[in-house]
């Protein structure tokens, strides 16, 4: 779940004039093991929705199946080893849940959705996830994907036409913010931060532009805590997602008051790796990884929470095209030499990070399963379970390296 970065929509548009509240400020430090979060992406189940504007029955599967080669060797379709299934299934919910536990997984970060007052995509969580074994032992939370949902399967041209508009006004955001309340954030396997729900924001620029300004978006966030308290909790642990299209990433955390903040993929980095067309290796966008690590650690006022991507291509969302030049997502580069042992020296080097700093010792990981984005751990036919164990093995690691240190 990835949309295009609009520059009209680019926060700086909006004056910042808040004082930055006392609660963004720098991060305590975390003792005992990181916490590694997978966004998960629950796109793979039928939706009353989905069938209105696709046909009955459809999913994503439908399009990461009907993709094709794009040049000589690139990997595509992308097949998953256990073929597909239903996520909002409880036994395969269960399954997930079992395969993310035994690899190092301490729990998803949920792609949360809601349009025209009402959740979009709430089968795998509702119906899988909150009834899968070993619940217990598992953590989950919600980042709402608060972006217009655009015809991707698959997109004719850069700039997809609207689905379903973005809920970034006043009315809707409180909607959405009391169903999280009433039905998740006081579950207890809700992931906490620093003992407070975790609740992060995809798209800081579309919900400015629909409130108006910086200040009314950070007044609906501070009611937002409010209303949580209210409720019986200590309060929240607001996030957001930056990307190369917010120029001064900074200035808005500390205007919105944003506790933490983390980007979704490392395609939404400042580097130029990806500038390079049509392929880019995944050892250079990893180095730059590690300086955008260090660079947002020390830039923000609040938490940065490194992002470690397995993959990227968003080809099966994509015609096909001459391949002449990056248009906008989903018609960019495609990531090459994404091997597990890749993807396992760029955990090893998170895990490290996050050990030598101050703040939380938390890793994101994009994706559990953004199968037609080319970024997911889950099992396939080019490298079986390799991503998973190749986690499994850098925690281990980290493990041995913490008992040493004891």
């Amino acid at each position: 779940m990835t949309l295009p970065i609009d520059p009209s929509r680019e926060a700086d548009a909006f004056p910042l004039r808040r004082p930055a509240p006392a609660r963004a400020t720098a991060p305590a430090a975390q003792t005992g093991p990181t916490q590694v979060m997978a966004y998960y992406f629950p796109q793979w189940h039928i939706d009353p929705r989905n069938d209105a504007m696709f046909g009955p029955g459809w999913t994503e599967w439908d399009v990461l199946r009907g993709c094709e080669p794009r040049f000589p060797g690139h990997v595509q379709p992308k097949k998953p080893l256990y073929g597909e299934f239903d996520e909002s299934d409880p036994v395969q919910a269960t399954a997930i849940v079992d395969r993310a536990l035994e690899h190092g997984v301490n729990g998803f970060i949920v792609d949360w959705y809601w349009y025209d007052n009402a959740p979009f995509l709430n089968g795998f969580l509702d119906r899988g996830l909150l009834q899968a074994q070993r619940l217990d032992e598992f953590r989950f939370a919600l980042m709402w994907a608060n972006h217009d949902w655009t015809d991707l399967y698959p997109a004719c041209e850069p700039a997809p036409t609207v689905m379903l508009p973005g809920p970034n006004t006043r009315y809707h955001a409180e909607r959405a913010f009391a169903h999280v309340l009433e039905n998740y954030l006081t579950h207890p396997s809700y992931w906490r931060l620093g003992g407070l729900p975790y609740f992060s924001i995809y798209d800081l620029p579309s919900l400015i532009k629909g409130m108006g300004d910086v200040a009314r978006t950070a007044r609906l966030l501070d009611a937002f805590r409010e209303r949580a308290r209210a409720a019986g909790l200590a309060g929240l642990h607001l996030g957001g997602t930056v990307n190369f299209g917010i120029r001064e990433p900074e200035r808005l955390v500390a205007e919105l008051g944003l506790d933490s903040a983390t980007h979704y993929t490392w395609w939404h980095h400042t580097g130029s790796a990806f500038k390079r067309f049509p392929t880019v290796p995944y050892e250079d966008v990893h180095a730059e990884a590690r300086d955008e690590w260090r660079r947002m650690s020390e830039l923000l006022p609040g938490a940065y929470l490194p992002n470690v991507t397995v993959g990227w291509d968003p080809s099966p969302r994509t015609v096909a095209w001459p391949l002449d030049g990056d248009r906008g997502y989903p018609f960019t580069s495609v990531m090459t030499g994404n091997t597990p042992e890749r993807f396992g020296a760029a955990m090893r080097d998170a895990l490290s990070f996050v050990a030598g700093r101050g703040g939380p010792r938390v890793v994101t990981i994009n994706a559990w399963n953004e199968w037609t984005e080319g970024s997911y751990l889950e099992p396939d036919e080019q490298h079986g379970d390799g991503y998973l164990r190749a986690l499994r093995d850098a925690r281990a690691e980290e493990t041995d390296s913490t008992d040493r240190k004891d």
